[in-house]
């Protein structure tokens, strides 16, 4: 549901001086603008009426028009101070009205309605006042060496400010409160001070001001949940300020909780209930590695190639508790963060990567059962790096992701490699690890969503595209025409209930 943002909270401050006497210079303060001129069209909105002051705020009007002598529609400093000392006699009605005027005025306090506004305009403008910069509106063009902007009214002087536009885009990206604000917020405010920041200075001074600012920041938000909300600002804690950017920020908006990872949680609970009506069905204490149900029709079988269904749905059967529960824990972790970022995409890099794993444990472990979703969780990890050639500019310390990555792939060719070669016969199919990764790097680069793409991408993804299809046609006419005779067992053509025969047979005689 879209509702109006809510800004930051605004802290509550008291006036200065709003009572007691006030000299001619305190009276000035009060009545102007913060810019050294009293500008007479809309004087009156400042002005808290009462019963008893009607006719002040007319008078005080009448006597700052003519004060306005050059009839301009305002009244400078200069021309306050000279028609004050010089026309106005002591302890006249003029003089005194003035004060009344002046005394009325609610320190241009905001409405209920602009209060969260107004207190991001507050932050707003103690970092321009805390960071200066050449940009900064210079007051002493138009105010007098004696003129002293610290002795105004609390909201004078923060209504008063101007804003350079580049100075607001800063203060998204660099500003400590700006972390307070929705994630959503700050991405259209960026968005728009790119696109629209010059259309939000409407008097074409050259800087933003408060009532400006007031229209420039009326956004829509979707909301979102706090889960969602603390993911986000998670995030944000570990980006430097200095590297933030609208891109960056958009990202982190992409990483959502709804709608929910769906396809991870389906297919984990799809591999925990395979996995327990297994367990029933054999009838034996499973161990962390075993026994595995290679009568199941699910399992890939390298005699039953013919029954295709099997290059997909082995990732559903698991050998031993500890063979699914470290895959799960893997695809769980990884595979929802990018689905939360990239959606449906996950579906078809998962896919691939089971297919993949089949394929290539099949044409190079001929012999082998196949069971696991390890090609669908190697897909998953190894897309972390096409996600991460993607989005470079637009990733949170992505030199340091890069590293971890490699660190993960040279671990698993370290330990493919001992495994393979040691004096055990090994059980952990290597070449399909191998296949899902392939098929991960080359299918995530090809679906994942870029966030700025570029010339030279283009060429990446479509390289990989070709590169996958070429591999998968060649795959699977290696399957039905591989001109090697007797490479592949000979087919099983006996029904799946005397598989299930021939296994109990061998449990029990084993």
């Amino acid at each position: 549901m879209a509702e109006e943002i809510q800004l930051l909270p605004m802290e509550q401050k008291t006036s200065k001086g709003t009572e007691g006497f006030i000299d001619w210079r305190d009276l000035w303060y009060r009545l102007d603008e913060g810019r050294g001129k009293v500008t007479l069209d809309g004087f009156q909105g400042r002005i808290q009426r009462t019963p008893n002051n009607n006719q002040a705020i007319l008078q005080a009007v009448q006597v700052l028009q003519a004060a306005d002598t050059k009839r301009r529609g305002y009244v400078e400093y200069n021309q306050f101070r000279d028609y004050y000392n010089n026309e106005l006699a002591e302890g006249s009605w003029e003089r005194a009205v003035l004060a009344r005027a002046a005394l009325d005025i609610q320190d241009m306090a905001p409405t209920p309605e602009e209060e969260s506004v107004f207190g991001t305009w507050e932050n707003l403008v103690d970092y321009v006042r805390a960071c200066p910069s050449p940009k900064d509106f210079n007051w002493y063009w138009i105010l007098p060496q004696d003129y002293s902007r610290a002795s105004l009214m609390y909201y004078v002087s923060y209504r008063s400010e101007l804003i350079h536009p580049a100075r607001l885009n800063d203060w998204l990206l660099h500003a400590r409160a700006v972390d307070n604000l929705p994630n959503q917020v700050v991405i259209q405010l960026l968005e728009k001070c790119r696109s629209t920041i010059q259309r939000a200075d409407t008097n074409k001074d050259g800087y933003i001001e408060y009532s400006e600012f007031l229209r420039f920041v009326r956004v829509k938000v979707v909301t979102t949940s706090r889960s969602a909300t603390i993911l986000r600002r998670g995030a944000l804690a570990v980006l430097p300020r200095n590297a933030r950017s609208l891109e960056n920020r958009r990202y982190i908006e992409e990483y959502s909780c709804w709608p929910p990872p769906l396809f991870m949680l389906l297919i984990t609970l799809a591999e925990i209930i395979t996995f327990i009506i297994y367990v029933v069905d054999m009838n034996l204490p499973v161990t962390g590695s075993g026994p595995c149900p290679t009568y199941s029709p699910l399992v890939f079988n390298p005699s039953r190639r013919y029954e295709a269904w099997r290059f997909v749905s082995y990732a559903l059967i698991h050998s031993g508790w500890v063979h699914l529960f470290n895959n799960l824990l893997v695809q769980m972790v990884l595979g929802t963060l990018l689905e939360m970022v990239h959606r449906w995409r996950i579906i078809l890099i998962y896919l691939a990567g089971v297919a993949w794993g089949a394929l290539a444990n099949s044409i190079f472990l001929p012999t082998y059962f196949l069971a696991g979703a390890s090609g669908g969780v190697y897909a998953v990890e190894y897309a972390h790096l096409s996600n991460l050639v993607l989005n470079w500019s637009s990733m949170e310390y992505p030199l340091l992701q890069l590293l971890v990555i490699l660190a993960v792939m040279a671990l698993d060719l370290g330990y493919a490699i001992w495994d393979t070669y040691s004096a055990t016969e090994t059980a952990t199919g290597h070449m399909a690890h191998f296949g899902g990764a392939v098929a991960g790097m080359l299918m995530g680069v090809v679906v994942l969503r870029n966030l700025e793409v570029e010339k030279w991408e283009n060429y990446c993804r479509w390289t990989s595209l070709g590169l996958f299809v070429a591999l998968m046609v060649c795959g699977v006419l290696l399957q039905v025409f591989l001109p090697i005779p007797e490479y592949f067992p000979d087919n099983d053509w006996s029904s799946i209930a005397q598989d299930k025969e021939e296994w109990d047979q061998a449990q029990q005689w084993g």
